[in-house]
């Protein structure tokens, strides 16, 4: 477990039909302490996904492991992708941070974002219009930065190409293979956004008992003497069954 208490790397659990009861309770036990590991991935599916999209025959689509984090993708010599991860990683709570002050940064004290207006003057709806404007810049971005990855990947990735019997074999580039998977882009920490945005819109819009001049004042000084008050956020969006 790292600080934050997230599992890394994740976990994932090939089910089977015919797998061990007692593996699979184990694994439900382990989910249950609510950090939703590990994923559970259906195996017969899987193996099947990869015949069809990979071209792998069936021994080798069985020997399917969850690459990265999640995407099922062959360990043989032949099968493994040496592309199957995210190029550029975009922040769903970051946006709901730049609509609150303008698209200014306060961590890196520049203008990263676009000018989306004074959060003090908005309504709850143009607030959240604001942070999807930020999260459209924000993913535009990460998309030319996945343009650049890809372009680098086709130039060559010794390193990497050293890791796969077939490119040693061969002299080729890991990214002249038949196949080399894909990257994409991911968003992480989205919904810690919208649990933002819901706790924004009960305490200021709709129960009005602060206002954004008192939530920017207390999010200045990152909470520090205002414990009651960060806990009543807290509570607005953790543990309501909304």
């Amino acid at each position: 477990l790292n600080s934050d208490g997230c599992v890394s790397p994740t976990y994932a659990l090939r089910y089977n039909k015919d797998m061990p009861e007692d593996v699979l309770r184990k694994s439900f036990e382990c989910i249950r302490h609510g950090l939703g590991y590990p994923n559970i991935r259906e195996d017969q599916t899987l193996i099947k996904a990869n015949m069809f999209w990979s071209g792998n025959a069936q021994e080798e689509s069985r020997t399917w492991t969850a690459q990265a984090c999640i995407v099922p993708c062959a360990d043989t010599k032949d099968g493994c992708m040496p592309a199957r991860y995210s190029a550029s990683t975009t922040l769903g709570s970051k946006c709901v941070e730049l609509a609150l002050w303008n698209g200014w940064n306060p961590v890196f004290k520049m203008q990263i974002g676009p000018k989306t207006g004074d959060p003090t003057k908005m309504t709850f709806d143009e607030l959240f219009d604001a942070m999807i404007e930020q999260w459209q810049v924000i993913h535009w971005e990460a998309c030319k930065i996945q343009n650049i990855s890809r372009f680098v990947e086709q130039i060559g990735r010794p390193m990497l190409s050293s890791g796969y019997e077939e490119c040693v074999e061969e002299g080729k580039n890991a990214f002249q293979r038949q196949e080399y998977g894909n990257n994409w882009i991911t968003t992480f920490i989205w919904t810690d956004g919208y649990d933002a945005m819901g706790a924004l819109k009960k305490l200021i819009f709709d129960e009005k008992k602060y206002t954004m001049e008192q939530v920017l004042t207390m999010l200045k000084v990152n909470w520090e003497g205002y414990e009651v008050e960060r806990m009543d956020f807290v509570k607005a969006k953790w543990g309501n069954d909304d």
